[in-house]
């Protein structure tokens, strides 16, 4: 399955990269760029990475947006610019003769398109998360009968504004659009449309943090970061608009060194999907001294203006399970970041680290570095050993499967706006 899978994205990515045949229009996207969907027989590809699009005279190009789009175009006779924005969630244009676009019954030349904001939707999902009891939110869109496109799944206590945890199923840039989806998100639907406004989730600023940090003598103000947990940046690229619900604080060693390593290392091994949930545990403490009282210790706490506080984290974890399965140990485990400057090696008791046994990770940069507390210390973990040590863990991949709400009832908390929540809907979403 997985070799017809593959000839179709490399077919597929053929037919959107530039060409030196003459007669064609060009169409140049940006971030937050457009979904943009390209028919092949009876598949139905997706592109969301910027690209210059080309096409023939007479032929269509199809492009998505859940807000609607921003599109630019330069005049180079007059040195000018001219923007214009549109409500609408899908734009097809047709290329001319002439070799340009049309666009409002037009030729277009050197247009740039681009989304507004989000360039997804969010949803609830009546069926949640694994051994999740909150809301379990799904950010994706529908093409109808097309198929459907699931990003990203979150389980969130709306009421305490918190994210449980995140997950995901890593892709190419480009994918195949289709009724079912490849792992852990198949079964999690986009029943009901939620209407999200970013203002009832409020998370920490940078400058909220930065002020922090100039007022306390331990850090510096470039210790930490404020930044979305998925740092995975194709995952992320589907994300845009909502990092207001997956926001945690991360130092920034962490973050921009073994972090982002490891990631990298993931997209390089070729040939595997993975399955990644996300989350945070604990509540970063200062060092204990020698003959220091337990009761002493405190933990960083962050007061905001709105009388919220929040904490930084001790550990950032992510559970992987590769979706084609090798039948060894490699298939499922957890890699942890401790997230504290504090951190000295060879000083952690949460698992006997097994990121050698990982062959995608042995001949990586990450393998290199991940013991080095300057670009983030990083332990990869089995399942079992950290399982009961980490906040909010959903268990192990095979021992946990999504439930189905037999009635869906909305929130009856006291903050929320009765506009928050759509109603449920099946039409298409485009």
């Amino acid at each position: 399955m997985f070799p017809i899978y593959a000839v179709i994205l490399g077919l597929s990515f053929l037919s959107i990269l530039p060409q030196d045949a003459s007669g064609t229009c060009e169409l140049k996207t940006a971030s937050p760029c457009p979904h943009v969907l390209i028919n092949f027989g009876s598949k139905h590809i997706l592109s969301t990475s910027p690209e210059t699009y080309k096409r023939e005279d007479g032929e269509t190009i199809e492009l998505f947006c859940a807000t609607g789009f921003s599109i630019t175009q330069s005049n180079s006779y007059y040195n000018s610019l001219v923007s214009d924005a549109l409500t609408k969630t899908s734009l097809t244009m047709k290329c001319g003769h002439n070799n340009y676009f049309t666009y409002k019954n037009e030729a277009a030349p050197n247009l740039m398109v681009r989304c507004r904001t989000e360039v997804t939707q969010l949803f609830e999902s009546n069926t949640s998360l694994p051994n999740c009891t909150d809301m379990t939110l799904v950010v994706g869109r529908s093409f109808g009968s097309m198929g459907l496109m699931k990003n990203a799944a979150l389980c969130y206590d709306l009421g305490a504004a918190q994210l449980k945890y995140l997950g995901y199923t890593t892709f190419p840039e480009t994918q195949i659009v289709g009724p079912t989806h490849l792992g852990q998100l198949n079964d999690i639907g986009l029943n009901i449309l939620v209407n999200y406004q970013k203002t009832l989730f409020k998370t920490i600023s940078q400058m909220e943090l930065s002020e922090y940090l100039a007022g306390e003598k331990l850090f510096t103000e470039d210790t930490f970061q404020v930044g979305s947990l998925v740092q995975d940046e194709i995952a992320g690229r589907n994300l845009v608009g909502y990092e207001g619900l997956m926001t945690t604080i991360w130092l920034r060693a962490l973050r921009l060194g073994n972090w982002k390593h490891w990631t990298t290392a993931m997209h390089a091994a070729v040939g595997v999907h993975f399955d990644v949930r996300l989350g945070v545990s604990g509540a970063l403490e200062p060092p204990m001294v020698p003959g220091q009282s337990c009761n002493s210790t405190i933990s960083f706490r962050i007061e905001l203006a709105d009388g919220r506080a929040v904490h930084i984290p001790t550990h950032i974890w992510a559970h992987l399970n590769a979706v084609e399965k090798t039948g060894t140990g490699q298939d499922e485990f957890v890699i942890i970041g401790h997230n504290s400057p504090f951190y000295r090696s060879n000083s952690s008791s949460l698992c006997p680290s097994m990121c050698n046994q990982v062959s995608w990770l042995r001949n990586s940069l990450f393998a290199s570095l991940h013991e080095f507390p300057a670009y983030g210390m990083v332990q990869c973990c089995r399942v079992e050993d950290v399982a009961h040590k980490l906040d909010n863990f959903p268990g192990p991949f095979e021992n946990v499967n999504p439930t189905t709400k037999t009635e869906v009832t909305p929130p009856t908390l006291e903050f929320l706006y009765p506009e928050v929540l759509g109603k449920e809907t099946n039409v298409d979403m485009y």
